[in-house]
């Protein structure tokens, strides 16, 4: 059977998923890295992870609208999307994380990554179709 390749369609749709990765990925660290450092330093992680939530925001932001989806007008409108669909999923990372906190079976940096990663992939769907559509 001969094998066929992607559409054009098809081959920019893998192009986005693999920006969205690779800037997701970044401000996921960026995440973890703030979060964790806030938690050597003293802090709980909650405000660790609320403290990396805030700079990941920024980066994830920007990177997506900008390399990801290669936008160039309608910056505030996707801002605002991006922020229901970031404060979406950092609620359930919060959830998350307190039901790995009560649980008590991992420690508490072990948990902070687990809930930080698990969120990431459901994010590329929603901001794909409503948070970086178009504005043209």
């Amino acid at each position: 059977m001969a094998r066929t390749s992607p559409t054009p369609s098809a081959r920019a749709e893998l192009s986005k998923a693999l920006r969205f990765a690779i800037v997701g990925g970044l401000a996921t660290l960026v995440h973890l890295g703030v979060a964790m450092a806030a938690l050597a330093l003293g802090a709980g992680a909650f405000q660790g992870n609320a403290l990396g939530f805030g700079v990941a925001f920024v980066a994830g932001l920007v990177g997506h609208f900008y390399f990801t989806f290669g936008l160039s007008n309608g910056f505030g409108r996707s801002a605002w999307r991006y922020g229901v669909i970031a404060f979406a999923g950092f609620a359930v990372n919060n959830g998350l994380l307190a039901a790995l906190k009560t649980a008590k079976a991992i420690p508490d940096s072990a948990a902070l990554a687990m809930a930080i990663l698990v969120v990431s992939a459901g994010t590329f769907l929603a901001a794909r179709f409503w948070g970086f559509v178009s504005h043209d």
